[in-house]
């Protein structure tokens, strides 16, 4: 029996074999897989495990059997070799691959590991499985021997670097990103230069995308998150409150001294009155409630509408449930503008969703706004300015 005869009859073994296992024995191994309670083995159908390992057998059946059916001097056995290594290569890269997958699934199962960028990280692994099969696969090919198409690689290196350099620029970034945890799924980042302001969605070996709040996708190239400074919300969303940090331009004509009649109404605002009291203590005024106002009020301390008002936003904002009462809150001044002079609210929401914060800090600045005309004081608007 020649050489070619044998070839074929092997040809066909191998081929007999692959397609026993690939619609009889694999369709079982999924339907099993189905059926059984355990999830673990359906990861490994889903992921491809089961399908590549059975490839494996043809390819070893292949591999010891040629030397028994072909002459070693026939030029049938160099082919069968460098086909029988070639396909064996291959295998082992697609079973690796497929074996990455299911711990790289495994990871974002866990609640711990989910969050962190590690996809990057397989995919670099699976870049370098990539290159090592391609360079053994042109070894084969060529007949050489792998160090010597390494060695030609070497002189290609400025080339490849081009070629590769977010890949390689990347998979730095990746390492750094995950092992400083500047990043995780599902934070929110705000990068000015990129225009994104949303959700990270994915962070892959080259890029990081997020999802911005107008439902546009932004693709950030990762190094660019290590070599260039960018805003992460996660502390915020972890401290379960979020600032309020506005101002009320107040009109500076309409800041004034109280009368006492005016110090009598407020003395009737139960969240004002400690703050009264505390203040007349101070600067001698209990017993002159009910005096006039006169020019010899600038010869001591008196009482003000803006002063007023401000300790009134201070005591609305502790008597609120929806503020967060054991962060930074307080009301400030800043320094007077043109366009008048800034009352900040600063303060902390109870929540971090963006609907309920938005509707918390609109009550309250609509409170604020209609409870100026009661302390005598105006904001600044343009259009009530007289030229």
């Amino acid at each position: 029996m020649n050489d070619y005869y044998q070839f074929a009859i092997l040809s066909a073994v191998v081929l007999a074999v692959y397609a026993f296992l690939y619609f009889v024995v694999h369709p079982l191994a999924k339907w099993i897989a189905i059926k059984t309670p355990n999830k673990f083995d359906d990861l490994l159908v889903k992921k491809k495990v089961i399908s590549r390992a059975l490839f494996f057998v043809p390819v070893i059946i292949l591999v010891q059997s040629f030397p028994y059916v072909i002459a070693k001097e026939h030029w049938l056995y160099d082919f069968c070799e460098h086909i029988g290594n070639i396909l064996f290569t291959v295998a082992a890269f697609l079973l690796a691959s497929a074996v990455l997958d299911v711990i790289e699934s495994l990871n974002e199962r866990n609640v711990k590991m989910k969050l962190r960028p590690m996809r990057g990280i397989f995919q670099a692994i699976k870049l370098a499985m990539f290159c090592v099969a391609t360079i053994l696969v042109a070894s084969q090919i060529v007949n050489k021997s792998p160090v010597i198409i390494l060695s030609t690689l070497g002189a290609m290196a400025t080339v490849l670097l081009l070629v590769f350099r977010d890949s390689i620029l990347g998979l730095v970034s990746g390492i750094q990103i995950n092992l400083s945890d500047l990043l995780r799924k599902g934070d929110w980042i705000e990068i000015e230069r990129h225009h994104a302001d949303g959700s990270v969605i994915d962070i892959t070996l080259t890029s990081v995308k997020v999802r911005n709040w107008d439902n546009t996708v932004s693709v950030i190239p990762a190094y660019d998150l290590i070599t260039n400074s960018f805003r992460n919300w996660r502390g915020m969303q972890e401290s379960g409150g979020r600032r309020i940090k506005r101002s009320l331009f107040i009109d500076q004509q309409s800041i004034r001294f109280l009368t006492p009649e005016e110090i009598e109404k407020f003395m009737k605002i139960d969240v004002l009155r400690p703050y009264l009291e505390q203040k007349l203590d101070e600067i001698g005024e209990n017993s002159g409630v009910s005096e006039n106002v006169t020019v010899t009020k600038l010869n001591g301390r008196h009482l003000t509408n803006i002063g007023t008002f401000r300790a009134y936003c201070t005591a609305y904002l502790r008597s609120r449930k929806t503020i967060a009462q054991d962060m930074t809150l307080m009301t400030r001044q800043l320094a007077p503008t043109p366009t008048g002079l800034p009352l900040e609210i600063y303060a902390f929401a109870n929540t971090v969703e963006w609907i309920e914060y938005e509707n918390i800090q609109s009550d309250i600045f609509d409170f604020l706004i209609a409870s100026l005309p009661e302390f005598g004081l105006s904001l600044y608007q343009y259009a009530n300015r007289v030229p």
